[in-house]
């Protein structure tokens, strides 16, 4: 625990330390790319809301087809949206991270887990159900 809380606190001193020796060397356009990590973040992060609230209507709806996958698209939002928040931390470290969360097979990772959606199974059968009325129906033969 108290090895976490060291972590915790020199990883912004070695965030401004390296930004600092990158401004140095770079000059403006170092400035530039911390800019765009920024804008990236906060659009990442915008989409990500949009996908989980999609996802918790649609669950709250009681929609089929969402409701197999759930799990796994919250995941992935949650996801997006931590990857958006370290990128939008200005700093180096953070934005090679945040590229690490969102490239890492985020799919496979949750399969392994028993997380994510699962293979096709042939015990599945996917049919719709029609009523049709008494008196669309054709006469029996007797």
């Amino acid at each position: 625990m108290l090895r976490l809380l060291w972590i915790l606190l020199l990883l912004p001193v070695v965030e401004l330390v390296l930004t600092v020796a990158l401004y140095n060397r770079y000059g403006t356009p170092f400035l530039g790319f911390l800019l765009l990590g920024a804008v990236l973040g906060a659009a990442l992060i915008g989409r990500a809301k949009a996908s989980l609230r999609a996802t918790l209507v649609s669950l709250q709806q009681g929609d089929m087809r969402v409701v197999n996958g759930s799990l796994w698209s919250l995941l992935a939002g949650a996801r997006s949206l931590f990857a958006g928040a370290l990128l939008m931390f200005p700093g180096v470290l953070s934005d090679v991270l945040a590229l690490v969360v969102l490239l890492l097979p985020g799919k496979w990772l949750a399969g392994r887990a028993g997380v994510g959606p699962k293979a096709a199974n042939d015990d599945v059968i996917d049919v719709e159900f029609r009523e049709v009325r008494e008196e669309y129906r054709l006469p029996r033969d007797k």
